[in-house]
Order: structure tokens, then C-alpha cells, then sequence
């Protein structure tokens, strides 16, 4: 694929993340990871390090923020682009070409690639030349930069020069908090009660909790906006 077609391909496959309820801030129930938040959020407003890498295992809530970064920004009318490169590699390296041009630029999931020598170069190479046009730079990996299988020194020593945070997986009380201002942030009232119920009988990965909110979005309409177990049990056909 030629970089003008891979760049519009991602460019398109980018619109496309924001389909539903959008990730923001204020969806996000920090739990213990509010100092990162904090800082997603300054970096979002073009104020303090130019870059800030998030690490953490799947649902500290990684991609989330980065997704509410560029939201901020891109409500400000700047150029801005989240990559998700676990999707992206399969078109190579070369969707990182003219990415200098942004003024933020969000890399999710680098464990994807950094072992990669020619992906591993053009992210030096992309860094550099976002650094010399004063762009900002949010990425996110799955481990800390000097734990990371990376295959050029030099991009190990890049990111291991960003501000760093350690995102941690919310604990059972905080993913019922959390279920509570994703509800609410839907209109629909949850008691404590029933975030418990959904966390014992559904998988535990975000992405289920979500699509279990969906449904209840869908059809607590004709039930009244506030959310009961019984309710909760019928529609999700959950069972006894």
C-alpha cells in the first residue's frame, strides 16, 4: 500500500472508533489512576510535557484516555489522530508518514510493533521530527519503555525521556463506581446492587459491561430510567 492510501485508509478506520457514546475525561472513573488523568487531560490542553507515555495491563483504561486526549484537541479545531497500532500493523510502517504535520498525535498499544526493526525506525524517525515541530506526543504500551521489547536503542531512550504513568486495573468496588457514571452518563440510574449482580454474571472486560449498558440504554426506555435487578436479570436474559 503506497503512504497516501495507507494514510487515508487509517484516517477513515479512525472515524470510525468514535462510533457510539465517545470516550471523554469525564466518562473516565479514574480510581487510583487519577494523577494520569490529570495528566492526559494537561497534555490534551497543550500544557506540560510534550510527551507522556500511559502503561498498564488491558482495562487500566489506556485507550480510553487517549481517545478522550484527542478529543480535546480536536474540539479545539487542531489536527490531531489516534492510531490504534495493534490494527495498524498490518499496513506497515508507513502510515506513520506526514503524522509530523499534526499538532498531537495518540500511538496506542507500541508493544504491537516496537520489536519490529522497520517500525521501531520510523517511530524514531516520527518522534524526532514531531519533537523539532513542537507536536505532542501520547502513546501507550502494555509495559514500562525498559521492559518493552524494542528493537532500536535509541527509541528506548526517546520514550524512556517522556513523562511515564503506571495505569492499574480497577479493583471490583471502583468497576462498580465506574458502571455507575458510565449508566448515569446514559441516563439511567444503577444502585450499587445492581453493578454487583452485573459484575458476578457477566465477563469482567469492559467491553461486555459496555455492551450489557447498551442494551439497558435500549430497553429501559419503556421501563422507567431507573435500573433494578429483576429489570437488569429480564433483559440481559441473564437467568436466575
Amino acid at each position: 500500500m503506497n503512504p497516501k492510501a495507507a494514510g487515508a485508509r487509517w484516517r477513515q478506520l479512525t472515524l470510525g472508533l468514535f462510533q457510539g457514546p465517545p470516550a471523554s475525561f469525564e466518562s473516565f472513573y479514574p480510581g487510583p489512576n487519577l494523577e494520569a488523568q490529570r495528566a492526559c487531560a494537561q497534555w490534551a490542553a497543550g500544557e506540560g510535557p510534550a510527551c507522556v507515555l500511559l502503561w498498564g495491563a488491558g482495562e487500566s483504561g489506556k485507550s480510553h484516555l487517549l481517545q478522550a486526549a484527542v478529543g480535546v484537541v480536536g474540539a479545539r479545531d487542531l489536527p490531531t489522530m489516534y492510531l490504534p497500532l495493534r490494527e495498524a500493523v498490518r499496513y506497515g510502517p508507513v502510515v506513520l508518514d506526514d503524522l509530523d504535520g499534526l499538532t498531537a498525535l495518540c500511538l496506542d498499544d507500541l508493544e504491537c510493533v516496537a520489536a519490529k526493526p522497520a517500525w521501531a525506525h520510523a517511530l524514531f524517525d516520527l518522534y524526532n521530527r514531531l519533537q523539532l515541530g513542537g507536536r505532542r506526543l501520547l502513546l501507550s504500551a502494555a509495559a514500562a519503555p525498559h521492559e518493552l521489547d524494542i528493537a532500536l536503542p535509541d527509541l528506548r531512550s526517546r520514550l524512556t525521556a517522556a513523562l511515564i504513568y503506571h495505569l492499574e486495573v480497577l479493583g471490583d468496588e471502583d468497576k462498580s463506581c465506574a458502571l455507575a457514571l458510565a449508566a448515569a452518563r446514559r441516563g439511567m440510574v444503577m444502585p450499587e446492587a445492581v453493578a454487583q449482580f452485573l459484575l458476578r454474571r457477566l465477563p469482567r472486560h469492559w467491553a461486555s459491561l459496555q455492551a450489557a449498558l447498551a442494551e439497558l440504554d435500549r430497553t429501559s426506555h419503556s421501563a422507567g430510567r431507573v435500573l433494578t435487578v429483576p429489570f437488569v436479570r429480564a433483559a440481559l436474559r441473564l437467568g436466575e
